[in-house]
């Protein structure tokens, strides 16, 4: 018996012409859909399609594995239906070297049938992951010890700020740290080479000992500080909110009613400290938080916490009173004490002039330790080429050098790129939520966007997303679920969010907790009927 679609999983399977992204949830039917969506495309229509002409990625091995049989067996049914169908027949010879692949094996695919292009010695092989982890660290030794030897004073310095005494553990760490996040980049050198810019607390200036005010003002400017002030603000809204709760507790009939009025003006006090960051009077964020930025004054911030004191509460007896009430408007009170003082100390106990003398100093030591992470990275890949071995960065970043050339400070198609592009009729990209930039990178230059041909199926569920410690970047699937709500014909989004595997017990059980803790703030998307 064939499965019965609903109209919106229909639609998903039919919609042709556009990039489209499909958020969905679980238990929603995702892979049955995008099954049926490659079997259509493949054996209906005036012109179906070669199935070698279409790019399925998925996660992992296991995923495109069960995609081929799946796929398989549909296509073995419309056989068993059609038998004389040469073309179907067609189909199931062509499936075994059909693109159902992950992003690693379709980048080693590339390596493997173009390494002249970039000079890449076709007898290399996959380093296990321990043999990685040891040449990392022997490599890292030696640069550090190239580095002591010179006695670069930018060098000893860096040693000095980021780990003082006689131990290197510290810097190293940092290195590795940088090191990893860069090759999460399409092109590493350049994004470790801008980070040497995000301690300068002007546009162009840098600061020092005699950094002026016009100069210190100009902090919250800086590309982080839209980040760092969102931050604050959404600690500042929770604070506002466990006050709120601790104010609805001593409303209650056996609740700790002498502690009300202390509780309400403390809550207006994080209600002015959140307005003071830019936010709005009911705990809420800005919705222009970049804009915000640029309007804030960082000196009148630091004087909001500086002004910001707690008060000793009532200790009055009542044997009316709940203990466990005043316990836990006690215990919600501590809590925001706890974060205020945090943020306080961490990020508002000074003034802009003294955050600019500072950034000065720290400047010159994350130059130095950027420079000493482009080092370790141009010896360890000499120490991978000599070995002739590839780990899963080299992997993804050498098929995007196949793809991608410098052209004048740009980076444009290859003619290997450009076949790509004219051989694959669509690219379906399975669990987009956990994609990071590179293989964006690599999977946007092989569409047809450039072209005029819209040819992207992206599906997935950022509430999903786990790899993010993998440096997955679900950003990028949350800003094509802004844009693709309000786009045209080019782009779609379609969200499937009836779970048809649990039963309704679970799911109002799930959904009366997450509709509560997750929001825009806290987990990126809105918790609401849709993406449930």
């Amino acid at each position: 018996m064939g499965i019965t679609f609903t109209e919106t999983q229909r639609q998903v399977i039919e919609q042709r012409g556009c990039n489209l992204l499909v958020s969905a949830a679980a238990g929603s039917g995702k892979t049955a859909v995008l099954v049926e969506r490659i079997v259509k495309m493949v054996c209906e229509g005036e012109n179906p399609v070669d199935i070698d002409r279409l790019l399925v990625v998925t996660f992992t091995n296991a995923a495109a594995a069960q995609m081929r049989e799946k796929v398989g067996r549909a296509l073995s049914e419309r056989i068993s239906l059609d038998p004389a169908n040469e073309h179907l027949q067609r189909q199931m010879t062509l499936l075994y070297n059909a693109q159902i692949t992950t992003i690693d094996s379709f980048c080693l695919f590339i390596l493997r049938n173009q390494f002249h292009t970039i000079g890449l010695d076709p007898g290399f092989r996959i380093a296990e992951e321990g043999e990685v982890r040891l040449l990392r660290g022997d490599v890292l030794a030696g640069v550090m010890e190239e580095a002591y030897e010179k006695e670069d004073p930018a060098f000893l310095h860096c040693m000095e700020y980021f780990s003082p005494g006689s131990r290197d553990e510290a810097v190293e760490k940092e290195v590795m740290k940088l090191y990893d996040f860069a090759m999460s980049m399409p092109f590493p050198e350049r994004w470790l080479a801008r980070r040497k810019q995000d301690y300068l607390p002007g546009t162009e200036e840098k600061a020092g000992e005699d950094a002026s005010a016009e100069t210190a003002c100009e902090i919250l400017r800086l590309p982080w500080a839209a980040v760092f002030l969102e931050h604050v603000r959404l600690m500042l809204s929770g604070c506002v909110e466990k006050l709120s709760a601790a104010v609805k507790l001593c409303e209650e009939p056996d609740g700790p009613y002498f502690y009300a009025p202390l509780l309400e003006k403390e809550r207006e006090m994080a209600e002015e400290l959140l307005r003071a960051c830019g936010g709005a009077a009911d705990g809420g964020s800005c919705a222009d938080s970049g804009g915000a930025a640029y309007a804030l004054s960082y000196d009148a911030i630091c004087g909001a916490f500086g002004a910001a004191a707690f008060d000793r509460l009532p200790s009055k007896r009542d044997s009316a009173v709940s203990p466990a009430r005043r316990e836990a408007a006690k215990g919600l009170r501590d809590s925001v004490k706890e974060t205020l003082t945090k943020l306080r100390t961490l990020f508002f106990n000074g003034s802009s002039e003294q955050v600019c003398r500072q950034m000065g100093r720290c400047q010159a030591a994350v130059s130095a330790l950027v420079d000493l992470t482009l080092a370790f990275k141009e010896a360890f890949d000499a120490a991978k080429r000599e070995r002739n071995i590839l780990d899963f960065d080299d992997i993804e970043h050498f098929a995007l050098q196949v793809l991608l050339r410098e052209e004048e400070g740009n980076y444009v198609p290859t003619e290997t790129a450009l076949a790509y592009r004219s051989r694959f009729h669509e690219i379906l990209i399975d669990e987009y939520q956990d994609s990071n930039l590179v293989q964006e990178y690599l999977l946007s230059c092989i569409s047809g966007e450039a072209e005029g041909r819209f040819n992207r199926f992206m599906v997935g569920d950022v509430k999903q997303s786990i790899y993010k410690f993998r440096l997955a970047r679900p950003e990028l699937f949350l800003e094509k679920h802004e844009a693709y709500g309000q786009a045209g014909e080019n782009a779609m989004r379609i969200d499937l969010h009836q779970n048809f595997r649990s039963r309704v017990e679970v799911l109002n059980s799930v959904n009366a907790v997450f509709s509560r803790i997750m929001g825009k703030e806290a987990g990126g998307i809105v918790y609401d009927e849709r993406r449930k």
